[in-house]
């Protein structure tokens, strides 16, 4: 069956003004979630399925994708956008105005709940830290001192003195390996 040339327009024009829905959906959700990335993915996910709305059409008016079903489609979706979208949009920015201050009450109130947990959380952490750092600390001060100088010459004089001999006295010059 064919359709005439400003049937096939009209037809897209009206699928355009219903598609201008699926783009208030995405702008409700790039109002709410106010991230460059957010809108990114909004806008690519809309001209997706309107090159994908737009090639559906034109396959069943006529198997064809004509040029009078992409303009139509595209004045659809603009007469949407500058009719009944203005007057949306107004009601959108105020509903994400009155969601976002709500949002953001219950952000600080958690976000101040979490620097107060934390901070408790880093002061038993930082005195348990201090006392075992400083258990650390009197355990190797009082433990046994072996040769580790990388500067001087030194001797167990230890030996020697303990064995009264003078004779075994080791000299030695510690150096550090690479």
């Amino acid at each position: 069956m064919g359709f005439s040339i400003p049937d096939c327009f009209m037809i897209a024009f009206a699928a355009g003004l219903l598609f201008g829905l699926v783009y208030e959906a995405l702008r409700i959700i790039r109002l709410i979630l106010r991230f460059k990335a957010a809108t990114f993915v909004c806008d690519i996910v809309f001209f997706a399925l309107s090159a994908w709305a737009v090639c559906t059409i034109s396959k069943s008016l006529g198997n064809y994708i004509r040029v009078y079903t992409i303009l139509g489609f595209g004045a659809g979706v603009f007469a949407y956008i500058v009719t009944l979208g203005r007057l949306l949009n107004l009601a959108e920015s105020a509903a994400s105005v009155a969601w976002r201050k709500t949002i953001g009450r219950f952000v600080r109130f958690i976000g101040r709940n979490l620097k107060k947990m934390f901070g408790e959380i880093a002061q038993i952490s930082r005195d348990k830290l201090s006392k075992t750092t400083k258990y650390i600390t009197d355990k190797r001060k009082n433990a046994p001192k072996h040769l580790h100088s990388g500067r001087k010459i030194m001797y167990n004089k230890n030996i020697s003195e303990n064995n009264g001999e003078n004779r075994h006295v080791i000299k030695a010059k510690i150096t550090k390996s690479p």
